[in-house]
């Protein structure tokens, strides 16, 4: 593709996902892959012109034995150091950083396979929820920063002490993740952590989690909501809370979980918990520059940061800086399957809800707007990305 296209094409898919279309529209449209949109449209207005398609056309790139020898040296050398991180990705960039060349990631991957060096990983697989129409690209249009959190452990080291573990990881616009240890997995503790790191990160628009207590949705017994949700709403958050029992739905921090435990805890071991939290402290910051290596990372997004005069414990609904609460939920079958009686239903905040049976086993995504106390519920249609609403209901609940 020749480069005034190609930057044709990048601004032209930017200028339409700022207009509202979903990211497989534009796809179809413009005649490009999903993914290169999806790295087209959190490019800067420098990077959108820029073409890092490495050699020019009609110059082929001849690789030598001392370019591979030179490639075996800095893997090792990663490995001695006991880097966290040491894939293709970060040999490539150290041997350029090194010997101001560009190197092709493809021959990098290719020199450490051959040389063993490499691990291999199993293919992801795409797609695994869309016959239960999983609400994608309602998710996309949330919010421009986005934001996932969870917990670790408990994890035992060192004569049985046990340790808790918070993850932050960020979904958009950049990836950047950490984890810290925690006292306990309780909500002051999470509230805590999460102070800290939005001094120095900013907030996000929506904050994606779990249904543990800590996270405030057990506590929401008889419509109740939990401190961790009012803190939220207190300081412009969206809470979206993923399906109980799918893990899955959250796959952005639970796939941080996992390099933390296969780079950081399965590899290392801790004679106290001093030295943890060193070790800790250290991967945080190679995964930082990680990050900051594999992905574009926007900085032209309007940034928030925490503010220590807020009162997280407000529970006036209109001091609220913003009033919803984002569900997702999975159908299901009450009653017997074919028989008149026959149903679906979703639970949210301990209140059953119930639905058309030919909604069953699919996804919804529900927004309980507390200012105007009713409850939407939505589910995505999976060839077109349309969202269409399929009941809304008066709904209250107690602050």
């Amino acid at each position: 593709m020749k480069k005034e296209l190609l930057i044709a094409k990048r601004k032209k898919a930017k200028e339409l996902f700022e207009k509202g279309w979903d990211k497989k529209t534009i796809a179809n449209y413009l005649v490009s892959s999903p993914r290169s949109i999806t790295k087209w449209v959190n490019l800067s207005d420098k990077q959108l012109t820029e073409d890092r398609r490495g050699w020019k056309k009609g110059k082929k790139r001849k690789h030598t034995k001392k370019e591979e020898e030179e490639i075996i040296a800095i893997k090792k050398q990663l490995q001695k150091e006991e880097s966290f991180f040491s894939g293709a990705d970060v040999v490539q960039f150290n041997y350029e950083h090194k010997y101001k060349t560009k190197m092709s990631k493809w021959f990098v991957k290719q020199v450490l396979k051959n040389s063993n060096l490499a691990k291999r990983r199993l293919p992801k697989r795409d797609n695994r929820s869309r016959y239960m129409q999983y609400p994608i690209h309602i998710l996309e249009k949330l919010g421009k920063r986005v934001a996932s959190i969870d917990f670790i452990g408990p994890k035992f080291y060192a004569n049985k002490q046990v340790a808790n573990f918070l993850s932050y990881k960020n979904i958009r616009p950049d990836k950047k993740g950490s984890v810290h240890k925690i006292k306990g997995q309780t909500t002051g503790e999470t509230l805590k952590i999460l102070a800290k790191i939005w001094e120095k990160q900013p907030l996000p628009d929506v904050l994606k989690i779990d249904n543990d207590t800590s996270f405030g949705h057990v506590v929401f017994h008889k419509k109740r909501i939990g401190q961790f949700t009012i803190a939220l709403l207190n300081l412009g958050i969206y809470p979206l809370y993923i399906a109980p029992r799918s893990p899955w739905n959250n796959g952005n921090v639970e796939g941080f979980n996992s390099v933390f435990s296969r780079s950081f805890w399965n590899r290392l071991k801790f004679k106290d918990e001093k030295e943890l939290e060193i070790k800790i402290q250290k991967f945080n910051v190679e995964y930082e520059k990680y990050s900051e290596l594999i992905n574009n990372n926007p900085n032209n997004i309007k940034e928030r940061f925490f503010d220590k005069s807020i009162n997280l414990k407000n529970r006036e609904v209109r001091k609220f800086k913003v009033h919803k609460i984002y569900f997702l939920r999975v159908v299901r079958r009450v009653n017997k399957k074919d028989s008149k009686q026959e149903k679906g239903f979703i639970n949210i905040l301990e209140t059953k809800i119930l639905l058309d049976k030919q909604y069953i086993n699919l996804y919804t995504f529900s927004t309980l707007d507390l200012k105007k106390k009713n409850l939407t519920i939505e589910v995505e249609d999976k060839d077109t990305g349309k969202k269409f609403t399929i009941k809304k209901i008066k709904f209250s609940v107690k602050l």
